[in-house]
């Protein structure tokens, strides 16, 4: 068990900014609850990180876009760890290449599913579930606020988490829960970003203040801030950790 005695659920924690902000989290003594999708051989070398870094961890396979799917992450967890104090919903994909003209309905299907019905649901268990003083936290992103052209679908689907977490933070006020959204720009090394050609991240690079795109590691400590005592009176809000891009 970790030095805190406290435990997070993390969606989609195994790849990416979930992974990095998992990893941070053992070292600072918290309990981690991961699920995955589809990538076994990642979440394996998450889990062995997290033990590395000294901490306890907990990885599910888990379709969030099935109800069933998520109480049962959530019942998993409740069993090994006990009490819940947090959740990063953060799980989603990304899709910023279909005009509305030419979007398949397969596509936004897909796209729609994991980042409003997923996040809807995860969010849901953990309104559920999360201690009274606990903390609740969902990846959403700045492409809500500035929505490239192709976009229509996946930056609406953001937008939908920012409504989430508005609403969400007014119902679990009362039980002294905080509400938050966390809003990466474009980060280097994660999602459609892992792989960018030096021209895509120069581009990227020359609308960035700092002169370089966040990395994974960059967003930890915003997170690690959002779960702790100094952050008990922040909630509703739409943190974004962008370097400066897009201001």
């Amino acid at each position: 068990m970790g030095t805190l005695g406290k435990t997070v659920v993390i969606t989609g924690g195994t790849k990416g900014v979930g992974r990095a902000i998992a990893v941070h989290l053992a070292t600072l003594g918290y309990d981690l609850a991961l699920s995955y999708s589809s990538d076994e051989g990642a979440a394996e070398e998450t889990g062995a990180a997290i033990r590395a870094a000294g901490g306890d961890c907990l990885v599910v396979k888990a379709d969030g876009r099935r109800r069933e799917s998520v109480e049962d992450l959530f019942r998993q967890t409740a069993a090994r760890f006990g009490d819940i104090y947090a959740v990063i919903a953060n799980a989603g994909v990304e899709n910023v290449e279909s005009p509305f003209a030419e979007m398949a309905e397969d596509e936004m299907d897909r796209v729609v599913d994991t980042n409003f019905k997923g996040t809807f649901f995860t969010l849901q268990q953990a309104a559920r579930s999360v201690v009274d003083g606990g903390r609740i936290i969902a990846t959403a992103s700045t492409i809500a606020s500035y929505p490239p052209p192709g976009s229509g679908v996946y930056a609406g689907t953001k937008a939908a988490v920012r409504v989430m977490i508005e609403v969400l933070s007014l119902e679990l006020g009362p039980r002294g829960i905080t509400v938050n959204s966390l809003n990466p720009g474009p980060v280097g090394g994660a999602g459609i970003f892992t792989n960018m050609s030096d021209d895509q991240r120069e581009a990227f690079e020359k609308q960035t203040p700092m002169g370089r795109l966040p990395r994974p590691e960059d967003l930890v400590g915003t997170a690690a801030f959002l779960l702790s005592d100094g952050a008990a009176m922040v909630s509703g809000h739409h943190l974004a950790v962008t370097g400066g891009f897009r201001v």
